[in-house]
């Protein structure tokens, strides 16, 4: 069993194990707040039976089926996680909004605190273990469901507050207030997570990789090719696929273009630093590439090298070449 699902299978665990804790504190308190706190660790036990299923999947090799491999998966628990969030958040306003109306005075508020603190120390812990790994893995399932710990951890956290408040000052509106507020912290990370989902799913440009690309590609700046454009990058779990135009003499063999499409594809894999392949198509050159291109000697040249233009973000997600217009040359 690889990283990420160890780190799952622990999350499920720890999950249902607050479940039980807290559902516990609920029968003995009686307390909407609690019951909203409960609610939320069913959310938890649910994605994270989802997230070390996505994770199992998604760590598969691409096959004939998903020549992009099963990465995508992981987005689609993020999203699932994101959804389920903001379902629980209207569900405990259903259970709390009425007790309002009807309070009903918390039972045994010293068991209960004494669960739902134990429990929060967990979520705080464990959800700060499951980022830790998320980045290191670079899974995005694995790092929403750490934050979603967090995000339970706060829940805990303002449902002690609202008990200990009910405790010291008999206010029992405290109860059904701390439930809400709950429902209505949930709902934003909830809403994130489901925005970052759509983002990936519908393949969003990460601006963090594009510019990690520019730069490996003004490293290994070569006045055999230029002008640089059409970059489009996919991300699929941990694997990225990446295509990029390049202009190349129209003169030149296969094999020079080939290894030109070798020493390019390389230089931006290890700027990522991650697996992935890279797609290259070889533009030929034609006369108006003559004044952003150095290359000398050339048979064909039509006009004078004026300038290479710089190799910007912009540029690369252009979908042709920007060649400044050199000098025309009289060839008599």
């Amino acid at each position: 069993m690889n990283h990420t699902r160890r780190a799952a299978a622990a999350a499920l665990l720890v999950s249902f194990l607050l479940l039980l804790g807290k559902f516990t504190a609920y029968y003995l308190t009686d307390s909407k707040a609690v019951l909203s706190d409960a609610l939320e660790s069913i959310i938890n036990v649910a994605t994270a039976a989802f997230l070390l299923f996505s994770v199992t999947i998604g760590n598969q090799p691409a096959d004939r089926c998903h020549p992009y491999g099963h990465g995508k998966i992981e987005s689609f628990s993020v999203g699932l996680e994101g959804g389920l969030i903001l379902l629980a958040g209207i569900v405990i306003l259903i259970e709390a909004i009425p007790a309002f109306f009807t309070p009903v005075a918390p039972q045994r508020l010293d068991a209960g605190l004494l669960i739902l603190g134990i429990a929060g120390i967990i979520n705080l812990a464990f959800g700060l273990h499951l980022i830790r790994q998320g980045e290191k893995h670079k899974s995005a399932a694995l790092k929403a469901d750490g934050h979603h710990l967090l995000t339970d951890f706060y829940t805990s956290g303002g449902v002690l507050i609202g008990l200990i408040g009910v405790k010291y000052t008999g206010w029992l509106w405290l109860d059904p207030l701390a439930a809400c507020l709950v429902a209505v912290n949930i709902l934003f990370p909830g809403a994130r997570l489901l925005r970052h989902a759509t983002r990936d799913l519908m393949n969003e440009a990460d601006p963090a990789l594009l510019n990690k690309i520019v730069t490996a590609l003004n490293r290994i700046n070569s006045s055999s090719w230029h002008c640089p454009h059409r970059l489009r990058v996919i991300r699929s779990g941990t694997y990225h696929h990446i295509d990029l135009h390049i202009t190349v003499p129209n003169y030149w063999t296969q094999t020079q273009g080939h290894c030109v499409e070798k020493e390019v594809a390389r230089a931006l894999l290890e700027a990522m630093g991650e697996e992935g392949d890279v797609m290259i198509h070889l533009d030929p050159c034609r006369p108006t590439c003559c004044g952003c291109c150095p290359m000398e000697p050339c048979p064909i040249r039509g006009s004078g090298f004026n300038q290479k233009p710089p190799w910007t973000l912009e540029n690369l997600v252009a979908q042709s070449p920007n060649c400044p217009s050199g000098i025309m040359v009289d060839k008599g």
